[in-house]
């Protein structure tokens, strides 16, 4: 693969050089930053790269592994060419990144976020990228936060630049030096209080906790989401705040769900993120919490909805696959029997043509009704397909199966009152058993209810008809 070539590229790598930032160990003022990006941006991965004569190295890292990489596949090797932040939506549709085997590989790169790291001189170094294995677009806020966050490190590059004019310049001018010393201290600081305020105004809380769990930081998204002040966290044990058992296994590459409590002991689910420090020889923590509670209950709703029927609110045909081996596995636990009742209405495509599918819909709807107040509360009716439906009785007798279905047939022939017509129709029910001891599979039992439906059928519907035993 090609990558471009800047027109000071010899300039830009002495400079490069002379910063000596390549092949150094991880740093706090560049780690706080790619952290910040994955919590701001809600991305896996952030790193800090420097792009080298023919790699790309990365200085600090949140959710991968890589050191470095050749320049030709690095998408920060396009960023250093650019004088706006580049963002690549997804790119498997970017001709620069199609074909990039970052993209092509399991779980690659798919959307990249980079902002152009430059000398006070404007030489662009490497860049501060945000990336994601799913294609996505970025908020105008979520841009200006990236942009900010490129901002601290772009200060950290000017600082150390000129560290580096002022070490030179040491011998002739102590006193520029102190002076020198005294403004990096006082700009650290800046950069310090600058980090802070990301941290305390960030929408996820943030918890910081030495190696014997006591809390050392505690910012406002943290009071608002468990209820304790600051004031009242700090120097606290965390299990006496959030979580009773403990901090929960986890790194700042593998997110976790668990549930923490609140104050008042209510519990909170929440996905956290823990990144281990090692400052000054003593270990910290630091916590990125983000509540999940709206997440879980959309997840909760979509699976409750991928097993309902949209019209009858009945269960529906999945739920039925799920729902009949567990009443078989049950059935065979308490060596009672099960009966399945596979029903048909009769004359329901007549209703349908003579005043259309919003009385079919009606029709169907009412039926669903009935069936459900038709039998008993542990029973289970489920819509199959069209005006098809499944009713399993468990713990019943042959007997007292054939008994229900006729009087569901009875149920169904009284006329029914739509919106402006009244119609009548009538339902064909097979009957199947299930015993224990029986070597039968889920499939097979409903298709004998249903052949045994057919036949209900063919003997002039509104009937009731037994299945066969099994073979």
């Amino acid at each position: 693969m090609n990558f471009p070539i800047l027109p000071d590229e010899e300039a830009r790598l002495a400079a490069l050089y002379e910063l000596a930032l390549l092949d150094t160990p991880e740093e706090p003022a560049f780690d706080r930053v790619t952290r910040l990006v994955t919590q701001l941006l809600n991305v896996p991965t952030s790193t800090v790269t420097l792009i080298d004569a023919k790699r790309q190295w990365i200085k600090s890292r949140v959710g991968t592994e890589l050191s470095e990489t050749s320049r030709d596949v690095a998408f920060c090797a396009y960023t250093i060419a650019e004088t706006a932040p580049l963002v690549v939506e997804d790119a498997r549709e970017d001709p620069r990144f199609a074909d990039n085997p970052l993209v092509t590989q399991a779980d690659g790169v798919r959307f990249y976020a980079g902002i152009p790291l430059r000398t006070s001189k404007g030489l662009a170094l490497g860049s501060l990228c945000a990336v994601d294995t799913r294609p996505r677009r970025l908020s105008e806020a979520q841009l200006d936060a990236l942009k900010d966050l490129g901002a601290i490190v772009t200060d950290e590059i000017h600082l150390r630049e000129r560290f580096l004019f002022e070490k030179h310049r040491r011998e002739a001018s102590q006193a520029s030096l102190e002076a020198l010393h005294l403004d990096l201290e006082n700009q650290i600081e800046r950069r310090t209080r600058e980090l802070n305020l990301v941290i305390e105004s960030a929408y996820d809380a943030y918890v910081s906790i030495d190696d014997n769990d006591i809390v050392l930081d505690w910012n406002s998204a943290a009071a608002t989401m468990f209820g304790w002040s600051r004031k009242e966290a700090l120097a606290r044990p965390i299990q006496q705040l959030v979580f009773p058992d403990g901090v929960p296994e986890g790194d700042h590459k593998t997110p976790v769900t668990y549930y923490a409590a609140c104050r008042d002991g209510s519990p909170l689910p929440v996905e956290i993120r823990i990144k281990a420090l090692d400052i000054d020889g003593k270990s910290l923590r630091s916590l990125f919490l983000h509540d999940v509670t709206e997440r879980l209950q959309l997840e909760r709703l979509r699976d409750q909805q991928a097993r309902e029927d949209v019209l009858t609110l009945l269960p529906n045909r999945r739920a039925l696959d799920e729902r009949l081996p567990e009443a078989m596995a049950r059935t065979r636990r308490q060596q009672t029997a099960l009966a399945v009742l596979f029903m048909d209405l009769d004359g329901f495509k007549a209703v349908n043509d003579l005043h259309g599918h919003s009385a079919g819909d009606g029709l169907l709807r009412e039926v669903a009704k009935r069936l459900t107040e038709g039998v008993r509360e542990t029973d289970y009716v489920a819509r199959w397909a069209g005006d098809e439906f499944v009713v399993l009785l468990e713990s019943v007798a042959s007997e007292a199966a054939e008994r229900i279905a006729r009087q569901l047939v009875e149920t169904i022939e009284k006329p029914i009152r739509l919106a402006d017509v009244e119609v009548d129709v009538s339902a064909s029910i097979g009957v199947a058993l299930y015993k224990p001891g029986v070597d039968e599979t889920a499939q097979e039992l409903l298709k004998r209810a249903d052949v045994a439906m057919y036949n209900a059928k063919h003997n002039g519907k509104a009937q009731v008809c037994m299945a066969d035993a099994p073979a």
